[in-house]
């Protein structure tokens, strides 16, 4: 792909742009100079390309995924955290939730008081007793 800015949608509808980003390279992709943009797009999860790119974005390469992920998951953006649980984490490998357990754990044993909530911890337990 020589210009990844065509794989960022251009707007809430614009699943072409996702479908271009579906047909490329997952592991020979460097999407790094556009993922905090593709994430972006999932923190309202009511946008149609939101449902879309959370089962795309996770068959990129964890070192592009890992650091964004932990960001939401602790962040005070709880539509964000709420998106990513929800609709982006139980499409990821076991490997890469192995890597995000203790994030996990912190929003099961630990929420903030928006994460409990809008039952972002509830989320965080189901997705950790399926895979534990």
């Amino acid at each position: 792909m020589n210009n990844l800015k065509e794989l960022i949608p251009k707007d809430k509808h614009d699943s072409d742009a996702v479908e271009r980003l579906n047909e490329v390279d997952f592991m020979k992709t460097d999407i790094s100079p556009i993922i905090d943009e593709l994430f972006e797009w999932i923190q309202n999860i009511n946008w149609p390309v939101a449902q879309e790119l959370c089962k795309v974005i996770p068959k990129f390469k964890t070192d592009y995924l890992l650091p964004q992920i932990r960001k939401i998951l602790n962040s005070n953006d709880d539509c964000w955290q709420y998106s990513c649980i929800r609709y982006l984490v139980p499409e990821l490998s076991k490997d890469m939730l192995e890597l995000i357990k203790d994030d996990l754990l912190r929003i099961i044993n630990n929420p903030t008081n928006n994460e409990s909530l809008c039952e972002i911890d509830q989320d965080a337990k189901e997705i950790f007793d399926r895979l534990y």
